[in-house]
């Protein structure tokens, strides 16, 4: 079900170049460089932090997204779209980029060594979508299909291939927590 899908499921079983990139980072500290080291263990670690950090609802997420969308700025003005209104969007077929940067600082033997900063590309895609919007917040959704693919780079250097989710039916209404995702005024 598309309610359950998290963020973390956008990546591959293995980051393949994870380790090396990371490994790449730490040995620029003369110290690190000298340590004998088990960088598959700290390759692994790195695995389980990016994937806790990204262990949150996807479509909450893209919720978000939505939210920054210019097609959404108008209804967080309350000139155009008065308090207490509440309306339907039929959004159609639409695709938005978000990059997120999950952090990780990594230390050895109480020796801060270094913060790792990667990048997640997340994009979306929506058909047939139709947002809940009151207030300039979005209260949910209904309808439609959504899928998403995902790419996680550490200083430019994707870490594996784009992934992509299936073509997914969205369940026929979501609402989003109270009091909804804010719409921020843009411009």
């Amino acid at each position: 079900m598309a309610d359950e899908l998290k963020l973390k499921d956008l990546l591959p079983d293995r980051l393949g170049r994870l380790g090396e990139e990371a490994k790449k980072k730490m040995c620029e500290d003369e110290q690190v460089s000298g340590m004998r080291l088990a960088w598959g263990y700290i390759a692994s670690q790195l695995d389980g932090a990016i994937r806790g950090a990204l262990d949150c609802d996807l479509f909450e997420l893209l919720g978000k997204g939505w939210a920054n969308a210019q097609l959404l700025s108008e209804y967080a003005d309350p000139a155009k779209h008065p308090p207490g209104n509440r309306e339907m969007l039929n959004v159609g077929e639409y695709s938005f980029d978000r990059e997120l940067h999950p952090t990780v600082e990594v230390t050895i033997a109480a020796k801060r060594c270094a913060e790792l900063e990667f990048t997640l590309t997340l994009t979306g895609h929506f058909s047939g979508l139709h947002l809940t919007i009151l207030d300039g917040h979005i209260l949910g959704y209904e309808t439609g299909d959504a899928w998403a693919s995902a790419q996680l780079s550490y200083h430019e250097v994707p870490l594996h291939e784009e992934k992509e989710t299936k073509r997914l039916p969205l369940p026929g209404q979501r609402d989003f927590t109270a009091p909804g995702i804010a719409i921020p005024r843009l411009g």
